[in-house]
């Protein structure tokens, strides 16, 4: 049972605007040039600039991001600013990471020292070995 003090948390499916600000609250998908999140969550965002601090987005598409202890599954960004925070997948022109984990990251600049998981050079040749496995897999069994 909620006490009078607890907020509740609201989740709006679809959000387009020029400028979109959320707190303790969700978004299942915002459009908009710049989006800033503080302690909530949004399954899709498309922008020109994304700001998330305390929270999370499921996937996120954006020249500029800036996550601060913060989490993201995909991320896909010309510029993205990492502090203390996590992404599963992320695709970007330069990151610039502190103390942060990425699971598989193809950046073309990496400044900082971020946990990289699986880079470029790794995902390469990971398929490569995964090609040539199944090219001999197959003529073996033919």
């Amino acid at each position: 049972m909620a006490s009078e003090d607890e907020q509740d948390f609201e989740i709006h499916e679809r959000v387009e605007a020029d400028t979109v600000e959320i707190i303790q609250a969700g978004a299942a998908s915002v459009q908009a040039e710049t989006v800033s999140v503080t302690q909530g969550g949004i399954q899709h965002v498309e922008a020109r600039t994304v700001s998330i601090a305390h929270g999370g987005a499921a996937f996120v598409n954006a020249e500029t991001v800036d996550l601060s202890n913060a989490g993201a599954g995909f991320l896909s960004a010309d510029t993205a600013q990492l502090e203390y925070s996590g992404v599963g997948f992320a695709v970007a022109e330069t990151v610039q990471a502190t103390d942060s984990v990425i699971g598989v990251l193809f950046a073309g600049n990496i400044e900082g020292s971020p946990d990289v998981k699986i880079d470029a050079r790794t995902a390469a040749a990971f398929g490569a070995g995964a090609a040539v496995a199944l090219f001999f897999l197959r003529r073996l069994f033919r």
